[in-house]
């Protein structure tokens, strides 16, 4: 099988777990935000933001350098089997060391966000740091593997699993706690089957642990400076509003952030194989690897914009109609969210090339720059504005990570991007929405259809034959491999 072709169908398995798993959690916070109402809703996404910032220190860019490594000596099975049990093992230690620090601070964290339940969901929650460690280098191992059918088994899973117990809490009249309780239980189901789906391809080997040890950590040290610099940068935000403001007002922001995130499926379905990918590519000094970088970003504009188009015109009625009236404070600050989201996701698509060609160095300082930004303006502009002006700090920062990461990108490699394309293709959606908005005036059915005609301009003027016949084959590929 072709490189692109297989790289095409990897991406088919990571975007159709997507596909599976958004509508899940979207489900899922639709029934949080009616059964829990908009205060317990922000106390609930409060607890899930700290507790997703000190992941990254749990596990320490181990995921990351599992799939950097692997994916360069997965044809060595004893070296393979080594670097997946050092992996394990640190993720472990690691694990039990940030819950347990948790579990002692959960007071002082309450006290320091002025919100008393936030210390019995944090408990909770710190007994769930060792198996979310041991869930990442699943994730990590199966990424580096390619082995991405047993990828889109084990998220599937563990979403499905998420729900159905985060919700069934909720359903029984457990609040805001029982979501928690849930959340806790999916997890630990879902990293015991990860264990089940890597049995075929990984056994215990700690020879050389600590010459693998500092060569994963070396690595993911940076990486994970990046991550934690990153998570901070897309979570600022929610923190600070829940800090300056109420959970009233991290109830509404969460809904329209949360929207948001489903523009990067696809983007992050395709970095999840790019990443390994590129470094294989780099390694090997293969020139396939602009034009991959060229079309994951091509391709990716070409999905988002109509995405997006379609989406942000009809945002307050899709808002109001799901989540009820009571969330329409959520819509203007989706709709500025919704624009550094879709630029920041259009790069997305090439988020492991700085990793891939081993800069990560850069990818901290391109974070960095961005987080500071992102806390600045979120500091400035939230007591003034409110929600709005954490969407309004966010957004820029999202903007300038975009334009950075691009620019190390075709520094480093020399490729060389088709500038003018990507302008004629954003004049043609401010045009559309600035067209739309005027028609919208009147009514929505020929907004509707402006909407529908933007897939067709993209597909007919800015797509090349090669393109079209990429598409055809992929989608043949795909329909052997799916059916």
């Amino acid at each position: 099988m072709k490189e692109s072709t297989k790289f095409g169908i990897d991406v088919g398995w990571v975007f159709f777990s997507s596909l599976i798993t958004f509508p899940i959690g979207f489900i899922l916070s639709v029934i949080l935000a009616r059964f829990l109402g908009v205060h317990d809703l922000g106390l609930y996404r409060i607890a899930i933001t700290i507790y997703g910032i000190l992941t990254i220190i749990a596990t320490f860019g181990i995921p990351s350098s599992l799939i950097k490594f692997i994916s360069e000596i997965k044809e060595d099975k004893e070296k393979l089997n080594q670097i997946a049990s050092c992996g394990f093992v640190n993720a472990l230690i690691l694990g039990l060391i940030i819950g347990t620090v948790v579990f002692l601070s959960s007071g002082l964290l309450a006290n320091i966000f002025d919100m008393p339940k936030l210390e019995k969901l944090l408990e909770i929650l710190a007994i769930l740091f060792p198996f979310f460690s041991f869930y990442s280098v699943q994730d990590g191992l199966l990424t580096g593997l390619r082995k991405m059918s047993r990828y889109t088994v084990l998220m599937v899973a563990r979403n499905i699993l998420t729900c159905i117990s985060v919700s069934s809490f909720v359903f029984l009249g457990f609040g805001v706690v029982g979501a928690i309780y849930g959340m806790v239980l999916s997890t630990i189901v879902a990293c015991l089957f990860g264990f089940f789906l890597l049995k075929k391809y990984v056994s215990l080997n700690l020879k050389n642990y600590v010459r693998n040890t500092k060569k994963i950590l070396s690595f993911g040290s940076q990486v994970f400076t990046a991550n934690a610099i990153n998570k901070v940068n897309y979570h600022a935000d929610i923190i600070l509003i829940g800090y300056l403001l109420t959970p009233v007002q991290v109830g509404y922001y969460s809904v329209a952030i949360g929207l948001t995130r489903f523009f990067w499926i696809i983007p992050q379905s395709i970095q999840k194989i790019s990443y390994p990918t590129i470094s294989k590519f780099w390694k090997n000094k293969n020139p396939s690897m602009g034009r991959l970088i060229n079309k994951n970003i091509k391709y990716s504009m070409s999905i988002l914009f109509p995405m997006g188009l379609g989406v942000g015109l009809f945002s307050k009625k899709i808002i109001t109609i799901i989540y009820g009236e009571q969330f329409i404070h959520a819509v203007l600050p989706f709709l500025v969210l919704l624009t550094g989201t879709i630029i920041l996701g259009v790069v997305k698509s090439i988020g492991g090339s700085l990793p891939g060609v081993g800069r990560p160095d850069l990818a901290v300082k391109k974070v960095a720059v961005s987080a500071l930004l992102n806390v600045f303006l979120n500091v400035l502009l939230i007591p003034r504005f409110g929600i709005l002006g954490a969407a309004i700090a966010t957004t820029c920062s999202f903007t300038v990570e975009a334009v950075l990461h691009l620019f190390f990108t075709l520094k480093l490699t020399k490729i060389k991007i088709d500038f003018n394309w990507h302008l004629q293709i954003s004049l043609v959606l401010v045009s559309l929405v600035l067209f739309s908005v005027f028609l919208g005036q009147y009514s929505y059915y020929p907004v509707a259809i402006v909407v529908g005609v933007f897939p067709v301009i993209i597909w007919h003027y800015f797509l090349s034959k090669e393109d079209k016949e990429y598409f055809f084959e992929l989608k043949l590929q795909l329909l052997q491999r799916f059916f």
